[in-house]
């Protein structure tokens, strides 16, 4: 694209870009654009200015609104302004405004308004000082002078690790003779080398301190590529291991096109393949989080803007593939449901979402997730269902575009697509089954918000329609259920803190309805903030001792990884777990541990909690027995043992 100057007046102009004249600016012909709303790149050679307001009317000026605000929602002509959904609220239509001659936004429903520094700040959630950052990077500014605050800078260094890191990772790939498997193994999944390089996949290789090494040479801050989990200390404290080891790596990028994290997937032929995960994500960092983390989004998003949708598939190579055979518009979460920080986002971009299942997944819990978030979000959400036992992948690769790009098109509203699942489950089942089919549904949408909205009202009639019920009795029942979870009537209700520790729709869920019990919390807390405790806890405590089964699942899944010769830690736990909000529990448990100044005071507290609830119960036991058992000896044996128990609390009493 050429740039048009005219040192006369005050302005370059640069497609739809404006950038102020300075005396110091050398021309420069060339101008391009990538895809990512703050990655513009414009000629360089500022003067630099010493004045901040200068420097900062400098940046504005610089940054055009529509620009800018175009790169991150969907923007339509409306007379001299522009409209989009606003991104700051959960907007039922169209209220945000930005005016290209104030170079001002405002939302008329939520009243958020500003200049295009106010918007960079309050969508990417960053101070005022990085937002200017950030704009004046996309103008090609120079801010050498301009002294960033210690988050700034550490974000910014974090930044440089993980693109130095993904650089490494590719380099090796692609030259290394250490990559040749990986090489191998990336031709047998059909992969391009156009599309390995486009997402800038590497390999790590198999050497426990590969990565370290070169850091070193690189002269990298160690601290750094552990702070954003790369690499961990050792156990005896001195020195450190890489934590990608034989894998094939997926550098994992925002909307921006920065590298935030890395998905590792094993080698099949490695020797770890029989003992270690099969994908393996980056730690939460302060720069990732798979929760709110969509992999290929940067590459995306501007396909799926033109669609008018962007597809959600499971795996980095479906992403890769549809990219391949030349469908865009497809993203993958990082081995999470579909949730509501995902939706918020996606709905500033694309008017709608579709999620692509296999006929075996889009059975089970993935739709009943999706259709929780679709009912709390004002976006249009449809499932795509495949041929069974075929992922996106494999069927491109084995019948081509055609077949996907059919599933997609043909993809059915999720919640119609509810209805006909819970119909054909049941429509046999008589009376009683048309009433199961409306507890399953009415069940989901009593989650959403209590007010009576267009999109409910919609909703409730589809269902009186489908199986033949009056609206108001639906609407009856709803309040009923919505009542219920007001007064706890589940754990997920009752403790907010602790809601949904296991899969959604499992009996664990529908059946646990007390809050965990505080020595069961405790424990957790302890463990994983301090995870050399994992083996003597295991010596102690025995995983179904835990009444409350998300806890359970916790305490048993670090006592596997002990099993298996791994750190009993949250890292390597989150690999072996498939539940979000589990594993967002569990860091905020690990939060709280890290706080109790002795935590080996803390664990001993907890094993001797245990120790007196298991003699309590056994006390109940023989009391039980006591007052059951016919046989005058075998009862004055119990009643020994209840009286040996009272003048020795500590004694174990033992069958």
């Amino acid at each position: 694209m050429q740039g048009l100057f005219d040192l006369r007046g005050r302005y370059l102009v640069c497609g739809s870009g404006r950038l102020p004249i300075f005396p110091a600016l050398v021309p420069n012909p060339r101008c391009r654009r990538d895809s990512s709303p703050l990655g513009h790149t414009l000629p360089r050679g500022f003067a630099l200015v010493e004045d901040r307001s200068a420097l900062k009317q400098q940046i504005k000026e610089a940054n055009d609104i529509v620009d800018v605000v175009g790169g991150y929602i969907s923007l339509r002509p409306a007379g001299p302004t522009f409209k989009g959904v606003c991104p700051f609220h959960d907007d039922h239509r169209p209220s945000f405004d930005v005016d290209p001659r104030r170079q001002r936004y405002r939302c008329w429903a939520c009243d958020k308004h500003g200049d295009v520094i106010n918007f960079v700040q309050e969508f990417e959630r960053v101070s005022f000082r990085e937002a200017l950052v950030l704009l004046a990077r996309r103008a090609g500014i120079s801010l050498d002078s301009f002294k960033k605050s210690p988050h700034e800078e550490s974000r910014a260094l974090m930044l440089d690790v993980t693109r130095w890191a993904a650089t490494e990772f590719q380099q090796c790939l692609l030259d290394s003779p250490l990559a040749e498997a990986a090489r191998l193994y990336l031709g047998e999944r059909k992969l391009s080398g156009e599309i390995v390089r486009r997402f800038g996949l590497g390999f790590a290789p198999p050497d426990w301190d590969w990565l370290v090494k070169r850091a070193q040479s690189a002269g990298m801050n160690l601290e750094l590529l552990e702070k954003v989990g790369l690499i961990a200390r050792r156990d005896e404290g001195s020195g450190y291991y890489d934590r990608f080891r034989d894998r094939v790596i997926f550098p994992v990028r925002d909307a921006r096109g920065q590298t935030t994290g890395f998905g590792g997937r094993v080698l099949p032929s490695s020797p770890l393949a029989a003992r270690a995960p099969k994908y393996y994500n980056s730690a939460e960092t302060p720069l990732f989080s798979k929760s709110d983390q969509l992999y290929g989004i940067d590459l995306a998003r501007q396909a799926a803007t033109k669609a008018g949708f962007l597809a959600i598939v499971e795996g980095y190579t479906d992403v890769l593939m549809a990219h391949q055979f030349g469908i865009a518009n497809v993203a993958a979460t990082m081995g999470t449901a579909l949730n509501d920080r995902h939706l918020r986002k996606l709905r500033t971009l694309v008017p709608g979402v579709v999620l692509v299942f296999d006929a075996d997944a889009g059975g089970n819990t993935g739709v009943d997730r999706a259709l929780e978030v679709f009912v709390r979000h004002e976006m249009n959400l449809k499932i795509a269902t495949l041929p069974e036992g075929l992922d996106p992948c494999d069927l491109l690769v084995s019948q081509g575009a055609e077949p996907f790009q059919k599933a997609l098109a043909e993809a059915v509203d999720v919640f119609e697509y509810k209805l006909d699942q819970v119909w054909k489950q049941e429509a046999g089942q008589g009376i009683e089954g048309r009433r199961r089919s409306v507890e399953k549904v009415l069940a989901i949408l009593a989650t959403a918000p209590a007010e009576r909205t267009v999109k409910m009202e919609l909703m409730v009639n589809r269902v009186a329609h489908r199986l033949q019920l009056k609206e108001e009795t639906l609407w009856a029942r709803l309040r009923e259920l919505r009542a219920a979870s007001a007064e706890g009537g589940t754990l997920r209700e009752q403790q907010p803190g602790l809601r949904e520790l296991t899969q959604p729709g499992s009996p664990e869920v529908m059946t646990t309805a007390a809050p965990a019990a505080r020595h069961e919390v405790d424990l957790i807390e302890v463990l994983l903030a301090e995870p050399k405790l994992v083996a003597q806890a295991r010596g102690e405590i025995a995983g179904r001792e835990l009444e409350h089964p998300g806890l359970r699942r916790l305490l048993e899944g670090l006592y596997a990884l002990l099993e298996e010769g791994l750190p009993s830690d949250l890292d390597h736990l989150r690999d072996g777990l498939d539940n979000e909000l589990l594993m967002d529990k569990a860091e905020q448990l690990r939060e709280r541990g890290l706080a109790h100044p002795d935590k080996s005071a803390s664990f001993a507290s907890v094993l001797e909690r245990f120790r007196q609830r298991r003699q309590q119960q056994r006390v109940q036991e023989l009391k039980f027995q006591v007052s059951a058992v016919q046989d005058h000896d075998e009862a004055v044996a119990i009643l020994r043992q209840l009286a040996h128990h009272k003048s020795d609390p500590n004694r174990e009493i033992v069958n």
